[in-house]
């Protein structure tokens, strides 16, 4: 997971993973920090829709948060939620103080910068997949 300038974040699939099981982590992710629960819906959708044949290893996903939430997969624009609370929202699955991760700012290199990063990639987590966070974010909440 990398987030960009300007709330683009991008997740790189290390390993394949279902459509199902993807778009349920970031769901679950997103309902404790988002109360518009028709917006969750139409995201699930969009991402289902964008994921055919799930997310094998290498796919990479991009979602864009400002005003509205937009969904790419590997580099295809699938569709876009205009609900800024949603946008907000998957931000926060990686910002908030509940976080699923911890992000640390990288330098230009990739490598973890030692004082706020620099080039265009802010921050950056290596996870096996979003499904590990999804499933870890789970069992911090059941604890």
């Amino acid at each position: 997971m990398g987030e960009y300038a300007e709330g683009t974040y991008k997740l790189k699939m290390s390993y394949g993973v279902g459509a199902q099981k993807m778009t349920s982590a970031l769901a679950d992710a997103l309902k404790p920090r988002c109360d518009d629960a028709q917006s969750i819906e139409a995201f699930e959708a969009c991402l289902l829709k964008g994921l055919p044949n799930g997310a094998p290893k290498g796919t990479t996903m991009t979602f864009k948060t400002g005003g509205a939430l937009s969904v790419a997969v590997n580099g295809k624009a699938v569709g876009s939620i205009g609900s800024k609370k949603l946008a907000t929202a998957f931000a926060n699955i990686y910002c908030d103080k509940n976080a699923v991760c911890s992000m640390k700012a990288v330098g230009a290199d990739g490598e973890i910068a030692s004082s706020g990063g620099s080039g265009l990639l802010k921050k950056s987590l290596i996870l096996g997949a979003a499904v590990g966070g999804g499933v870890w974010w789970r069992k911090k909440q059941q604890a």
